[in-house]
């Protein structure tokens, strides 16, 4: 019935367009509709609502974006710019050192300086001065501040240091003592001097700024050692003090022009964290501590500085190691590690600490790193000098597109108006007014679209009227035939299957014939139900007797199997202290064995030490003899030697007397004849004892080598023992393994019967379950049956109420 009702009231649509059709439009509605779509902008308002947002948004992007972009890369090239700045000081800063230790070098080429040095040198070994206190040699030397005075060398570097422009300069030999200087000097020995120690092992040194007593200035100290070209041996040292006004004006010179307005670069010892040199955009000398800032920045300094001389270090290592040092564990370092051919290897960092961007870059071969500030304002600052002529374009571009945008919005929009209010007047109830043709190709084909619809809305007005009025005729006719229907199969909702409907033609016939055949096959179905009960009642009567006694059978095969169990389990306690008992018996036995195993070995290590012991007396002995002949090899050397004295001797006794006969002009090698033959006659004397001790040391060689063979033949004996010892215990080894495998046999006997009697025993536990299983399946099946009996009784009783016989 829901079926047949929801095909009769589908296709709403073709009943609300008969219906208006019927109705049509009121005037009241028309003016209404007519008032709500007059509301809101028109199309060139709306067109300029949405399409110049739409260009216009996407210039002022492009603007800003291209702004930022810019100023980034402002930013970018002034943090560049600090870096550049940093390494062209270390660089210049380097140079600087490189052409100023080549003075001392070019000077440590001089002949005559080689010379001085050499000969000093000398004179202060054949003096013993090397090894004599600092404070005494300064007592002694303490008018001159010289090892020995030489005013042509002295004048030589005068001249240097005027044409240089050096505060000082000296050089010493190769223990530390002044050999010649420019001006006097405060200390005649340099050795203890850092200067001095350094540029001895490492070949150069570079002080920070210092101020010098004999000079009477402030300077910066380098010094290089002056090797022997022809082998590098070490000859001395030369030190320069250099004017910090002169590493000044070459920073100058070679950095005023890159510095930006009021800024300044720093040269800074990284060890003590001293200034050495500041050089400003203006060329001027600059207070240092100013630019510094925190403490900070000591400490990162001399950290790179550290992290240059250990070579094996990282850059991420580098990095932490800053971090921890300045205890900043968020600091951003950016930090490269270079090896340039002209520059050698530095490090170039770059951070920001307090509003700060900081470069420092390493002076390769000093102490020093050269650092390069700017204010972060300033580098924020880079590129906002665009703003205006970025502004002033993205305006004029706005502008611009606006009139454009309005122009094309009012050509767009013209023709549209026309077919606005032909269409508006079609909504009126005009049909037959036609929109013109006008504008554009697109709009050209919506009027002309427009038009073609108006014409079919028309023409499917009146086809809509006639299928409304034939749908209406045929909504009666199936009313009048469900109500029919509905008549005829009523009494089925009662039971009685014996009602058929009435067949006709069209969709109700053909559901009357399907109900039909639904109550056709309920009936038939209803009389096999009613039949099959009966018999399945019949049946179960039958066996409930059956599946009883069953169920008590399985019952007394369940305690018959469980006292069969019980049984089975005395039996395999009575195995498992068999096999308990076994097992403990081949434990003591496999005990029994390791322990008699464990004294063969031992015995048999016993042996091997004994036979080592006899090898090891062997060559001793042996090494013994040998010491012997090599003992009377030294006395045949010593005898060799005193015939050489003894011939010495008569040599020199020939000597004397051919100098006796040259007179005064032979006294001196007279007396060098007289102590020839002195040495000769220790010569002879020191044989003899030498002689002696080695007839003693064969006599005590003898000795040892016959005790030593005494050993040996004992060992033999010993060795002799034990091996009998030994082949006894392998023999009770050999014993005790027989008893070790019986123990085991029997314990795996033991051990298998139990395993045997717990198996009879799981099975017929098992057979037992079983048992319990069936009797428990048993009872239940008889309860089934019983329930089933009932459930039969009740469905027979159920279909008892349909009606399946002929109606009468």
């Amino acid at each position: 019935m829901i079926m047949v009702s929801s095909s009769v009231n589908q296709n709403p649509s073709l009943t609300e367009t008969s219906s208006l059709v019927k109705n049509g439009l009121s005037g009241a509605s028309r003016v209404q509709n007519q008032s709500k779509v007059t509301q809101g902008q028109t199309l060139t308002q709306r067109l300029l609502t949405y399409v110049l947002p739409t260009a216009l948004i996407p210039l002022i992007v492009a603007g800003a974006v291209e702004f930022f972009t810019v100023k980034q890369k402002a930013k970018t090239q002034a943090l560049e710019n600090l870096k550049l700045e940093s390494l062209l000081a270390a660089e210049a800063a380097n140079v600087f050192v490189v052409d100023t230790l080549k003075i001392p070098e070019v000077i440590g080429l001089n002949p005559s300086v080689r010379q001085a040095l050499v000969t000093d040198a000398k004179k202060a070994v054949s003096k013993n001065w090397h090894t004599t206190p600092i404070d005494a040699l300064e007592t002694s030397f303490s008018s001159t501040k010289l090892l020995t005075p030489n005013s042509s060398l002295n004048q030589y570097l005068k001249d240097v240091a005027v044409v240089e422009g050096f505060g000082e300069i000296f050089f010493t030999e190769r223990h530390g003592f002044n050999v010649a200087y420019s001006n006097v000097t405060s200390d005649f020995v340099q050795r203890d001097e850092e200067w001095w120690q350094v540029a001895s092992q490492k070949g150069y040194f570079v002080s920070s700024v210092v101020s010098d007593e004999s000079a009477g200035i402030d300077g910066i100290e380098m010094s290089r050692s002056i090797l022997e070209p022809s082998n590098n041996n070490f000859l001395g040292v030369i030190k320069t003090l250099v004017p910090v006004e002169a590493l000044h004006a070459e920073l100058t010179t070679l950095l005023s022009a890159i510095l930006q307005d009021n800024q300044v670069i720093e040269i800074l010892d990284a060890r003590s964290g001293t200034p050495v040199a500041v050089v400003s955009s203006e060329g001027t000398q600059v207070e240092a501590e100013s630019l510094l800032g925190t403490e900070s920045i000591k400490v990162i300094a001399k950290e790179l500085d550290n992290a240059l001389n250990t070579p094996d270090y990282t850059v991420d290592d580098i990095i932490e190691d800053i971090r921890a040092a300045v205890e900043l564990p968020d600091l951003e370092i950016k930090l490269e590690k270079v090896n340039q051919e002209y520059l050698g290897l530095y490090l170039s960092s770059l951070f920001q600490l307090e509003g700060i961007y900081y470069s420092i870059t390493t002076v390769p071969g000093t102490n020093w790193v050269a650092l390069a500030v700017v204010k972060e304002a300033e580098v924020n600052a880079a590129g906002n000098d665009l703003i205006r002529t970025f502004g002033v374009t993205t305006l004029a571009l706005a502008l611009l597109a606006t009139v454009v945008l309005s122009v094309l919005a009012r050509q767009l929009a013209s023709p549209l108006k026309s077919l606005t209010s032909t269409a508006a007047a079609a909504a009126g109830g005009q049909l037959e007014i036609r929109a013109p043709l006008a504008g554009t190709v697109e709009t050209k084909t919506l009027g002309a679209g427009f038009n073609s619809l108006l014409n079919q809305l028309q023409t499917l007005l009146q086809e809509q009227t006639a299928v409304a009025q034939e749908q209406e005729r045929q909504r009666a006719e199936l009313e009048n035939e469900i109500a029919q229907l509905m008549e005829d199969v009523g009494d089925a909702a009662d039971g009685d299957l014996r009602v058929r409907a009435q067949l006709s033609e069209g969709d109700v016939g053909i559901v009357a014939d399907l109900f039909n055949s639904i109550i056709e096959n309920l009936r038939l179905t209803t009389k096999q139900v009613k039949k099959s009960t009966g018999q399945v009642t019949s049946s179960l009567s039958e066996n409930e007797a059956a599946i009883q006694e069953l169920s008590v059978q399985a019952i007394a095969e369940v305690e018959s199997l469980k006292d069969t169990m019980e049984a089975v389990e005395d039996i395999g306690q009575s195995i498992q202290e068999v096999a308990n008992n076994a097992g403990e018996a081949s434990v003591l036995t496999q005990d029994t064995y390791a322990t008699v195993k464990a004294g063969t070995s031992s015995m048999d290590q016993t042996v091997a030490s004994i036979v080592g012991l006899r090898s090891t007396v062997g060559e001793t002995a042996k090494k013994i003899k040998r010491l012997g002949e090599s003992a009377q090899k030294i006395s045949q050397t010593v005898s060799l030697i005193d015939e050489i004295a003894l011939k010495t001797n008569l040599l020199a006794v020939n000597a004397s007397v051919e100098a006796a006969r040259a007179g005064e002009m032979g006294e001196g090698f007279t007396a060098v004849a007289e102590q020839v033959g002195s040495l000769a006659e220790q010569s002879s004397s020191a044989t003899k004892e030498i002689a002696q001790i080695v007839a003693e040391i064969q006599t005590e060689t003898q000795e040892v080598v016959e005790s030593i063979e005494t050993g040996t033949a004992q060992v033999v004996d010993s060795t002799n023992l034990v091996e009998t010892t030994k082949q006894r215990l392998t023999e009770a080894l050999n014993k005790s393994e027989q008893i070790n495998e019986l123990m085991q046999k029997i314990s795996a006997s033991t051990k298998y019967q139990t395993e045997s009697s717990s198996a009879v025993n799981a099975l017929v536990r098992e057979v037992a379950e079983e048992s319990e299983k069936r009797s428990e399946s048993a009872q239940q099946m008889a309860q089934a049956m019983k329930d089933a009996t009932e459930v039969a009784q009740e469905l027979e009783a159920s279909v008892e109420q349909f009606k399946i016989g002929d109606k009468n």
